[in-house]
């Protein structure tokens, strides 16, 4: 057997060592790889399961799963880190990351404030930050003020069926902001985002039931059975995000 010199034993264990590097490089790759791959379907289901589910999740998050990074910046009581959890899931590409972290800069929740990137993320987060972003245009936060521009945003959120947009155009109707004054579009309106449980315009019909406003028959009934229903969401945990038709 011919015996290698140092100089070749040297080589070859530099060699080995390259090929055994590149190996671990490429498993780690595929595991990371396998990992995003997971379907939000049975990411989802890791926020129900009591049995290490909340490890599993941590850990598709720490591999970039921009689903995996929101759920558990959504379970985490600490501010501060649900916002870098949410800024590794906006960095991803979830959307409503991007929204939850603008909320955070808006808000100055677990970060310093900064309103200039809250708009910038809005301007990112799709539909679900037409409405926040057309009012920052319309006041000037963040950037500069466009009152047609934000205008414009706003009708656009609530042609997609944004229940805050649809009730902010039902205040302006009401009051003669930026519209004509008409108090059968405001109600129209306040009636559309009741229909989408959107609390403050429950409130707003409950009372004008209450006290027959906007040109409202006194109906303390209707009045009643809004405000129950406006508490009920309010404290209620379960989503009510969804069209319950009580006006056509």
């Amino acid at each position: 057997m011919k015996v290698l010199s140092k100089p070749a034993l040297v080589l070859l264990a530099m060699a080995l060592l390259a090929a055994g590097t590149f190996g671990l490089k490429e498993y780690r790759q595929q595991q990371q790889a396998q990992l995003l791959s997971m379907p939000n379907m049975a990411v989802e289901q890791l926020r129900l399961n009591a049995d290490g589910g909340k490890n599993r999740l941590q850990e598709l998050a720490q591999a970039g799963h921009p689903l995996a990074a929101r759920l558990f910046a959504e379970q985490s009581s600490d501010k501060s880190e649900a916002a870098k959890w949410y800024e590794k899931a906006a960095e991803a590409g979830d959307q409503k990351a991007r929204f939850q972290l603008a909320m955070a800069y808006l808000k100055g929740d677990g970060v310093n404030e900064d309103k200039q990137k809250a708009r910038l993320l809005l301007s990112t987060a799709g539909q679900l930050g037409i409405y926040r972003l057309g009012m920052m245009t319309l006041k000037g936060e963040g950037g500069p003020k466009d009152q047609p521009k934000g205008i414009e945003l706003i009708n656009t959120a609530a042609q997609n069926q944004d229940p805050a947009a649809i009730y902010t155009l039902g205040n302006w109707y009401r009051y003669g902001d930026y519209v004509k004054q008409d108090n059968k579009m405001a109600i129209s309106h306040y009636k559309q985002a009741a229909n989408l449980q959107y609390v403050p315009a429950l409130q707003e019909l409950a009372l004008a039931f209450e006290m027959g406003e906007m040109g409202l028959d006194i109906n303390p009934v209707q009045a009643h059975s809004l405000s129950e229903m406006a508490g009920h969401i309010s404290h209620c945990k379960q989503d009510h995000s969804n069209k319950v038709v009580m006006f056509d």
